[in-house]
């Protein structure tokens, strides 16, 4: 009798630890997947996209002039594939991109609740910059379907979209669909830069677009979890 005992409560702590136990390290893949409408619209679109961007009195203007010199089709259907590593670290969140293993930019470490982005240099030595993701006061619409579910690395997930309302934007609004699970306590911006705050809805997929750019997605997918 006292070996069952210790058995099931062998069992019990195993159990306990596995529910309890949270990831600390993800690697995402990032991609641009694009269909032939999504070009033809993109190409149609080129000239007042640019026309947006362009500052000709602006502090910024020598970037701008750049900008009208770029062919922005090729840019965003021809975009290569990265990878987004993030690495929780206490109530801190680690995260930089890499392309051909070679790091692309910075870290950006992030407070958990905060929605605070801090830039580091690679040596993660000097802070050199904060920026607020929460302070511009966007709009969003939420669309939660519990029903619209599947397994990603083990984990339950469902079908997330939020629409961010844009009236300023010539292709509207943008659209996140996600599917999120909440076996995973962590917020939306841990991976991807967004201006409200979605506590434990922590996206293993994720697909960005424009309203009126079907066409051209940003896609992030999970492959590494550990």
């Amino acid at each position: 009798m006292k070996f069952w005992k210790i058995l099931i409560l062998n069992l019990f702590i195993s159990v306990t630890y596995g529910q309890n136990s949270q990831p600390k390290k993800f690697v995402f893949k990032k991609s641009i997947v694009s269909s032939e409408n999504g070009i033809s619209n993109l190409k149609s679109k080129t000239d007042s996209l640019i026309n947006t961007n362009y500052k000709p009195n602006g502090n910024d203007s020598l970037i701008n002039i750049k900008l009208k010199e770029i062919q922005m089709n090729e840019f965003l259907t021809q975009t290569p594939e990265t990878q987004i590593y993030i690495e929780i670290q206490n109530n801190y969140i680690w995260r930089h991109t890499e392309q051909k293993n070679k790091m692309i930019g910075d870290y950006l470490m992030i407070e958990k609740n905060s929605g605070i982005l801090n830039f580091y240099n690679k040596s993660k030595s000097v802070n050199y910059k904060k920026y607020d993701l929460f302070a511009e006061n966007y709009e969003y619409k939420i669309i939660k379907n519990r029903k619209d579910r599947k397994k990603i690395k083990g984990f339950d997930c469902y079908k997330l979209t939020l629409i961010k309302k844009d009236k300023e934007s010539d292709l509207e609004n943008t659209i996140y669909e996600m599917y999120v699970t909440e076996q995973i306590e962590l917020p939306i911006h841990s991976v991807i830069n967004l201006s409200k705050y979605f506590p434990n809805n922590f996206p293993m997929e994720i697909k960005i677009w424009e309203e009126k750019l079907s066409g051209i997605i940003e896609f992030y997918e999970l492959i590494e979890i550990e």
